[in-house]
């Protein structure tokens, strides 16, 4: 996964950043600039304990094959100034895809994104809709160019993983909790109390 962190890293120039962060309203593109690690992070765990879910798992590989094959990649800055088209209106369905991934945990996502970059958690919220497309675009990209089934997919995106793993607190941690909760909000404050603990390092 963390191949495909840096491959989305790579997409998300300083330009599309201080775009970014026009479209948010958000003063301090540094800002915005770690929130988008943390998304990047949270989404591609999620997209990863998808792909590895027997029933979910199809659903997701066929949006991936169908709506994302990575063509917004190829001018991401145009993507977001509105100068480039997209044909397909289910490729920037960033509001679905954040669902789909996330469900009732989207607040506690944006809660925890927020305290790990100071970013609001509005704009936190919001950005999570915005980069949901690039980091699907990445994802099947990737499908694409290595003729990928669902079993090849879900292994590039454990790769890694045990390296995650073993930083313990790290961000992977926090999201990997973040996912497994049950939508009661229970595990919040221990949440946000790793999410600062990262700022601090």
């Amino acid at each position: 996964m963390t191949n495909l962190i840096n491959e989305v890293n790579r997409h998300l120039s300083d330009d599309v950043i201080i775009q970014l962060s026009k479209q948010l309203g958000a003063q301090d593109p540094n800002m915005v600039k770690r929130a988008t690690q943390g998304v990047s992070e949270l989404l591609l765990s999620a997209i990863s304990k998808n792909a590895t879910h027997q029933e979910r798992g199809g659903g997701l590989f066929g949006a991936i094959e169908k709506d994302h094959d990575g063509g917004i990649l190829g001018d991401l800055l145009g993507v977001f100034t509105g100068k480039q088209q997209v044909n397909n209106p289910k490729t920037m369905n960033g509001s679905g895809i954040v669902n789909h991934l996330l469900g009732n945990r989207q607040l506690e996502a944006a809660q925890v994104i927020g305290q790990m970059s100071g970013l609001d958690i509005f704009k936190s919220g919001v950005l999570m809709q915005l980069l949901a497309p690039v980091i699907m675009g990445v994802v099947g990209q990737k499908q694409r160019s290595n003729g990928l089934d669902l079993g090849g997919l879900a292994s590039i995106l454990l790769g890694g993983g045990q390296q995650q793993q073993s930083r313990g607190q790290g961000a992977a941690g926090v999201f990997g909790k973040l996912l497994d909760m049950d939508g009661d909000g229970s595990m919040m404050d221990d949440l946000l109390n790793i999410g600062m603990k990262i700022l601090k390092k």
